[in-house]
């Protein structure tokens, strides 16, 4: 990983170099429109046509990736076949870039935008066909020296990604935020076949309040510690958080990444006036290559109301090829007294350090009291290339 993409992900440890996703408001019935789609020609015009470009004192880089995949959904009623975008880590491009500003101090930038058609996480049985929008995913500027870090603007939050450490190598197809996968995807009554709830409803790994503009600080490395905090502004509602992070290399033990946070967002709603979430996710590859990945969060739903999410998966890599197996489950997230519930196994191929080709299954199953419901299943077959 270069170093511009590093500080895109500085406080999140999987092997995507690109990050996790997570999944940004939208509207699936509105198009990215005529505008749009000219600005992102022009845009990518002008990237082939530059490749590197000098800007003063600030060298800036592209880079960026696309990421698409079939995925058979069978609901228990229908089975329909989607041409999607991966929302795992979604279709993207980036400019990043940074300089000496002065003697031991670094300022640079990160910019990065994603083009999604038809995102894995919204699209339905009923509707398979999202037009693409231009989403902003990172601005900010940063200053980075002896004293740790510093960034202004659009980007991650200080515990986004601490719910998805990672190093089993097949996070692309498979990782504690199940819901990127099928997220729109509804249960249905066993008995009537009505819609009940989506995936994304009631079971989400709960990662915090991830991108928002916000002031962040990250210290510098204190034995593989890291420590940070960010407070901001998302969806007109006031945010704080802080997290720790760490990654070590333990020699014959392998190596372990960990992460832990906590978030408080402001709300609207009378009588629940902050919405707190806490939690984090450990990570263990061993030399011979199993791994095994844990993950934890609890959120306030309402003011008397928790979603409590688990995850567990256990994986093993062998050169250009990775495996495993997880399961993941969540209570009382849409209501009180659900259980939902997925295990998958998962498969990942790396011919290169730019090419992924991946596949994956799952099952995704719902108890709610006194409402049967037919269970999800769900077939992805993908590519993730990196330019």
């Amino acid at each position: 990983m270069n170093s511009q993409k590093a500080l895109i992900t500085r406080s999140r440890f999987s092997e995507s170099s690109y990050g996790a996703v997570t999944t940004d408001p939208r509207n699936p019935a509105t198009s990215a429109g005529y505008g749009q789609k000219k600005l992102l020609t022009f845009l990518i015009g002008s990237i082939l046509a530059s490749g590197s470009i000098a800007a003063h004192a600030i060298d800036a880089k592209v880079s960026g990736q696309l990421s698409r995949a079939l995925m058979n959904v069978d609901d228990g009623r229908v089975t329909e076949t989607h041409n999607v975008d991966n929302d795992i880590s979604s279709t993207r491009f980036r400019f990043t870039g940074s300089g000496e500003m002065m003697p031991g101090v670094n300022a640079g930038i990160n910019f990065e935008a994603e083009f999604q058609s038809n995102p894995s996480d919204l699209v339905t049985q009923a509707v398979p066909t999202i037009s693409p929008t231009l989403d902003e995913r990172v601005m900010e500027v940063y200053f980075q020296g002896g004293f740790g870090t510093v960034s202004l603007g659009q980007g991650s939050g200080a515990a986004d990604g601490d719910i998805e450490v990672d190093l089993s190598g097949t996070t692309i197809a498979q990782w504690s935020g199940v819901h990127g996968i099928g997220g729109a995807i509804s249960f249905l009554n066993s008995s009537t076949g009505a819609a009940v709830a989506s995936i994304t409803s009631v079971i989400n790994n709960q990662d915090f309040e991830s991108r928002y503009d916000r002031l962040r600080y990250d210290t510098p490395s204190f034995g593989g510690f890291r420590f940070a905090a960010s407070t901001g502004v998302s969806a007109n509602q006031d945010v704080k958080e802080l997290a720790v992070t760490y990654s070590g290399d333990l020699g014959a033990g392998g190596k372990v990444a960990g992460a832990f946070g906590f978030s408080a967002q402001d709300t609207a709603t009378a009588g629940f006036n902050q919405e707190e979430t806490v939690g984090g996710s450990v990570s263990w590859l061993l030399n011979n290559g199993l791994n095994f990945t844990y993950a934890t969060s609890e959120n306030d739903r309402t003011a008397t109301r928790k979603g409590k999410f688990s995850y567990l998966k256990v994986g093993y890599k062998t050169g250009n090829h990775a495996v495993s197996f997880d399961l993941a489950e969540e209570k009382d997230r849409a209501a009180t007294g659900d259980k939902a519930d997925q295990s998958g196994v998962a498969y990942v191929y790396t011919p290169a350090k730019w090419a992924e080709i991946y596949a994956a299954y799952k099952t995704h199953g719902l108890d709610r009291p006194g409402t049967p419901t037919d269970d999800i299943k769900i077939l992805l077959v993908g590519s993730r290339l990196k330019f």
